[in-house]
């Protein structure tokens, strides 16, 4: 079994299915780890959501786009009501998307994907994964799950993970500064950018080999996205 991680997708399910299709991921036999933020910005993040439900030994971690579609969901609020913050970084294209497709997919959803979702993830060989980072001054799961899909810290100060071989974040794009994935210390950044104009990325953990989409803003361009 190998293990692959994928970026942030933010309802590119066009990139999703090209880096699945792009790579020698098996499903069924191999594990996939989704980074986070699933949803928010391009318009089709329920298909996102069933294809990931497709793949079994899926690992789910939830980002801070995720949390704020799961508050929404839980609380069902009117479009007058709902977060300002979420809705206009890129949650207008989940609610949009969610009234298209209808309540019962968006319950369904609720309970069976994003209410599945973990703040972080270690694999057999010590990897650790998390959306946004942590701080490696103390032991991750005494953190607040909140602040491991916010913190950008880790990253921007090129901290080192304390412990563990290899870290995976997303949260925080490499684009445009990079469109490939970036390793500062142990730490690898593969967040290149699908929710603007950069790539979707799929990576083997252990080989540390990639495919990537093409770039998502041409995948759908009658589309603006975040």
């Amino acid at each position: 079994m190998e293990t692959y991680v994928l970026g942030d997708i933010h309802g590119a399910f066009r990139a999703l299915e090209q880096v699945l299709e792009r790579s020698p991921f098996r499903p069924g036999i191999d594990r996939l780890v989704q980074i986070g933020d699933v949803s928010d910005g391009w318009p089709e993040t329920p298909e996102c959501v069933e294809r990931l439900l497709s793949i079994p030994n899926s690992i789910w971690l939830q980002g801070n786009h995720d949390w704020w579609t799961t508050e929404w969901m839980a609380t069902q609020l009117p479009l007058a009501d709902v977060d300002t913050m979420w809705y206009t970084q890129g949650g207008k294209a989940t609610y949009d998307a969610y009234q298209r497709v209808g309540e019962d997919i968006m319950l369904r959803h609720f309970k069976a994907f994003f209410g599945e979702q973990i703040a972080y993830f270690e694999d057999e060989r010590h990897n650790l994964y998390v959306h946004g980072g942590y701080d490696p001054e103390d032991p991750i799961e005494v953190q607040d799950p909140y602040d491991l899909v916010w913190n950008r810290e880790l990253w921007r100060n090129g901290e080192i993970a304390h412990g563990y071989p290899n870290c995976f974040i997303g949260h925080t794009p490499t684009w445009p500064s990079s469109e490939l994935p970036v390793q500062r210390a142990n730490v690898w950044n593969i967040d290149q950018g699908a929710a603007y104009g950069g790539k979707l990325t799929l990576m083997n953990v252990r080989t540390k080999k990639f495919v990537q989409s093409d770039t998502v803003q041409g995948l759908y361009p009658s589309v603006k996205g975040r």
